[in-house]
């Protein structure tokens, strides 16, 4: 499992992510791995956090990457183009296997539109990857119990990107002292 997080600032947008994989029925007998990157950016302006199937995300997120040119484009084309290939390998890649089956995929894609406005999506493999705006401020996945509680708590529009990177440190830190399937 995972937590991962994204915090809309006065002045930005904040990305974290845990490095924990867990292998095996997280209500039985579990591994773990601390070496998962799950946080990517795609474009200057656009960046993006996995949860889920950890490899078949990374794999999903390099092929997003190589079909990306140039670097500096803004939220909405990265956007489109993010969410074609997420759908288009999922359904290719996972075909043959039933639907109540398949290993729960998802993203967080969050970044700055050309006329600077900070947007923040969920893509699910549950919802087909249908976008979900997010216009709170604040988007968690994974494993995200105690980061909702401690976030509703903590987090503030207004708060700069200066004081979010360590909130988001302290969230991720704080639920991995609580659930083992963090870290």
């Amino acid at each position: 499992m995972t937590l991962v997080v994204c915090f809309r600032g006065k002045d930005g947008i904040v990305l974290a992510s845990d490095s924990r994989g867990t292998i095996g029925d997280p209500r039985g007998l579990t591994a773990i791995n601390d070496t998962h990157r799950k946080l990517f950016q795609l474009s200057k302006y656009v960046g993006i956090v996995a949860f889920g199937q950890a490899e078949l995300a990374a794999q999903m997120i390099t092929e997003i990457q190589n079909q990306l040119q140039p670097q500096h484009m803004h939220f909405g084309d990265v956007f489109q183009k993010t969410r074609e290939v997420v759908i288009s390998r999922y359904e290719d890649w996972l075909k043959p296997i039933p639907m109540d089956r398949r290993q729960a995929l998802g993203f967080i894609l969050s970044g700055i539109e050309q006329d600077g406005a900070s947007k923040m999506y969920y893509l699910v493999s549950a919802l087909n990857f249908a976008p979900q705006l997010c216009t709170t401020g604040v988007a968690l996945g994974g494993v995200p119990q105690y980061a909702t509680y401690l976030a509703h708590r903590l987090y503030n529009a207004e708060m700069t990107t200066k004081h979010l990177i360590p909130l988001a440190v302290y969230v991720i830190s704080e639920t991995a002292t609580q659930d083992p399937k963090v870290g």
